[in-house]
């Protein structure tokens, strides 16, 4: 089987506990799918050799929600190795949301959060009802999971 990418010579950092070691990672179809050497032809060979390679790490704690509506790549997160974030946290999120309540929900998160008001007045409408509204005005438009 051809790879569609191969990480070749990286220090291999693989989130078991297991000690770093240097080897090769072989992706075919978006996926992980060999780790160790000589895995074979790639269509595209990246040398790793002055890096580490490492799977994505998971952010259980953000305060992303109203953020992620102006800055779909989770500013700062992707820089630390952050591909996932978890949002709805802390006991609240923005969705749902019924619109007497809007500016309640922008003014609470503007103290928790210690975003200021008219960012969040500016960023987004805030015209989503139910989570899958919301969801929706994401879809597409993010670089994290």
């Amino acid at each position: 089987m051809t790879l569609d990418l191969l990480l070749q010579g990286g220090t291999v950092v693989d989130g078991t506990g297991a000690p770093a070691r240097r080897a090769d990672v072989g992706v075919a179809q978006g996926k992980v799918v060999a780790v160790g050497t000589d895995l074979g032809d790639a269509l595209r060979t990246f040398d790793c050799h002055e890096r580490v390679v490492a799977p994505g790490v998971i952010d259980l704690h953000t305060h992303y929600d109203a953020q992620l509506l102006w800055d779909g790549a989770a500013t700062p997160s992707p820089l630390h190795g952050v591909t996932t974030v978890i949002g709805g946290n802390c006991g609240f999120s923005i969705a749902p949301l019924t619109p007497e309540h809007a500016d309640y929900v922008r003014r609470m998160m503007a103290r928790v959060e210690g975003i200021p008001l008219a960012a969040l007045e500016s960023g987004t409408d805030w015209g989503w009802r139910d989570f899958g509204e919301y969801l929706g005005r994401l879809d597409g438009r993010l670089a994290v999971n």
